[in-house]
C-alpha cells in the first residue's frame, strides 16, 4: 500500500465518500447493510457497493471479516477523520490555508440563514471559551 492515509482520502471520489459515510453511520455490516444505510432513491446497485467497498479497502480505508460466507466490513478509520482530512485538503488547497477565507466564502453562499448564524456564533464562543480557559 502505497501513499499517506489523508492522501487516500483526499483522492476518494463522491460515491466512494458516500458508502464510507453509510459504513461509518452503521458501524459495520454486510454490503446489504451498507445498501440500507442509502435512501432508496440513492442506492447504488449491490456490485457497485461491493466493488467501492473492496477499492477502500485496498485503500485501508475499510476492514473486513468473514461470517459464515458474507463479508462484514467496518470502517478502519473514524468518520470524523475524513471529514477533518477532507477539509484541511480544501482549506489548503483552495483557500491557501486560510481559514478566515474559508468562512467568509461560507458566509457567502445562500444556505446561511439566521439559525446558522446562531449556529456559527454558538460555536465561535464555544472555542472561545476553551480557549480563554488554556
Amino acid at each position: 500500500m502505497t501513499g499517506r492515509r489523508s492522501d487516500r482520502i483526499t483522492d476518494l471520489g463522491e460515491l466512494q465518500l458516500d458508502v464510507l459515510d453509510a459504513l461509518g453511520r452503521i458501524g459495520e455490516g454486510t454490503v446489504y447493510d451498507v445498501l440500507d444505510a442509502f435512501p432508496e432513491d440513492e442506492r447504488p446497485r449491490y456490485t457497485t457497493a461491493l466493488t467501492v467497498l473492496k477499492a477502500l479497502e485496498k485503500k485501508g480505508l475499510v476492514t473486513h471479516r468473514t461470517e459464515d460466507r458474507a463479508f462484514v466490513f467496518r470502517p478502519a478509520i473514524e468518520p470524523g477523520e475524513v471529514r477533518t482530512q477532507l477539509l484541511g485538503d480544501v482549506l489548503k488547497r483552495v483557500f491557501r490555508g486560510s481559514p478566515g477565507a474559508l468562512v467568509a466564502s461560507l458566509l457567502d453562499t445562500e444556505a446561511v440563514t439566521p439559525d446558522v448564524l446562531d449556529e456559527l456564533k454558538s460555536l465561535i464562543e464555544d472555542v472561545d471559551g476553551e480557549n480563554d480557559d488554556d
